[in-house]
This record gives C-alpha cells, sequence and structure tokens, in this order.
C-alpha cells in the first residue's frame, strides 16, 4: 500500500513537470503525442477570420482607406470590402484542407466558389526544432502556432509593410489572419 502512495506521488510531479511544458499559450496542459506527432495530420479549415486595411496618405492627411474583411464558417467564406462608399459583401462556397506530412511535406487543396486547386510543398518549423511555436509553409508564408492539440491546430499571422511612391505617398497595410482547423 505504501508503495502505490509513493507511485501515485511519482506519477502526479510527472504529469505537472509535462504540463509546464506546453509551447503555446492556449496548447492542452498535457499531451502524450509530440508536437511533431500532434501537428502531422490530416486538417480541415473550420473557420477563419481575416482583417486587412490599407491607408494610403499624402504627409499626414489621409486620402483614402479600404478594408477587406472575410469571414469563413465551415462552409461559406463571405468577403466584405469597404472602400469608404459603403460595404460591397460577396459570399461563396468554400473548402480548405491540408494534409501535413511527417516527411517535411505537405499537400494543400483549396476549393474556392467551385474552382479546385491542388499544391504539395515543404513545411518546416520556423522558429527552431526545439521550441516549434511557429511553422513555415513553403509558398503559403510563416504562422504563429496558437493551439496544437490532437484535434485542433489554430494558426495565426499579423503583418504590416508600408510602402512609399516617388511622389512622396504612404500605403501602410495591417493584416491580421486567424485560422482554425480540425482533424479530417
Amino acid at each position: 500500500m505504501k508503495n502505490k502512495g509513493i507511485i501515485l506521488i511519482a506519477l502526479f510531479a510527472i504529469v505537472l513537470a509535462f504540463g509546464s511544458c506546453k509551447k503555446g499559450a492556449n496548447d492542452p496542459s498535457f499531451s502524450f503525442k509530440s508536437r511533431d506527432a500532434r501537428i502531422t495530420a490530416d486538417w480541415v479549415l473550420s473557420s477563419m477570420t481575416n482583417s486587412s486595411i490599407t491607408v494610403r496618405k499624402n504627409g499626414q492627411e489621409a486620402l483614402n482607406t479600404l478594408t477587406t474583411t472575410y469571414v469563413f464558417d465551415g462552409t461559406t467564406m463571405t468577403k466584405t470590402f469597404n472602400d469608404g462608399f459603403g460595404d460591397q459583401v460577396t459570399s461563396y462556397p468554400y473548402s480548405y484542407e491540408i494534409v501535413i506530412n511527417d516527411d517535411g511535406t505537405y499537400n494543400e487543396t483549396e476549393t474556392n466558389d467551385g474552382e479546385k486547386s491542388e499544391k504539395t510543398d515543404y513545411w518546416f518549423w520556423a522558429n527552431s526544432d526545439k521550441t516549434k511555436i511557429a511553422v513555415t509553409f513553403s509558398g503559403n508564408g510563416t504562422y504563429m502556432i496558437n493551439r496544437l492539440a490532437k484535434d485542433e491546430l489554430v494558426l495565426t499571422q499579423s503583418a504590416v509593410s508600408s510602402e512609399t511612391n516617388t511622389d512622396g505617398y504612404v500605403t501602410t497595410v495591417n493584416n491580421d489572419l486567424i485560422m482554425s482547423f480540425s482533424i479530417k
């Protein structure tokens, strides 16, 4: 009986030690699978929001602001565009699937309003093989991993770019993306 108590305490200590080693802020507290094993799967996009704001200025004066927002609910992509003269809204059927393979390749299939495209390329841990908090998909960019569980993957991407043309006009683009995936 005394040995069972010691074994239970030791197991509890191991669980606490592994639980404190989670990588992403929203990762599960404990997992029997490594991050490599969790990310290699057949993932289906279940929801997405993408917001892009473009501001064109001449000095301090904003000349125009363009806002484009995409919202995906699992079956339909809705695009809202505003150029300062009101919203223009379009919706269409959409699906996206990505198979992340353990050999460092990925296969993606996107169906956008009935048009299907497929691609195969390479993926790798963007920051290092040790921390594994960001992933790069060649040709698609680098994403931070907000959550990586056995059946859920949440990727985020934020970018700001600015360009000045020869006339002194400055165009700044802010882009924020959140994609949630579930196991197929």
